[in-house]
């Protein structure tokens, strides 16, 4: 007998949150930046002089759980996609 593939056994839902760096407070002059790059959390700077700098950034208390959130998405046990309605 086959499981039905269309029973839900996860509900995954998605947030938008932002990181942001302050240049200033993190002392980058932003003449002698020739590019700059985001891995994860890290703002890699690249600098004129052929140095480079990580600066991290992680807050989790900065996501708006009340209001923040982008979709709701439902799995069945193999983590395929069985419906996107609910989740109001």
């Amino acid at each position: 007998m086959s499981e039905n593939k269309d029973k839900p056994k996860y509900i995954e839902a998605r947030y938008n949150t932002y990181l942001t760096w302050d240049l200033e407070q993190e002392g980058i002059d932003w003449d002698k930046v020739e590019d700059w790059g985001i891995s994860r959390t890290s703002l890699i700077i690249y600098f004129k002089d052929g140095t480079e700098e990580s600066y991290d950034q992680w807050s989790p208390s900065e996501v708006d759980y009340k209001h923040g959130m982008q979709e709701a998405l439902v799995f069945n046990k193999d983590w395929e996609k069985v419906s996107n309605e609910g989740g109001d």
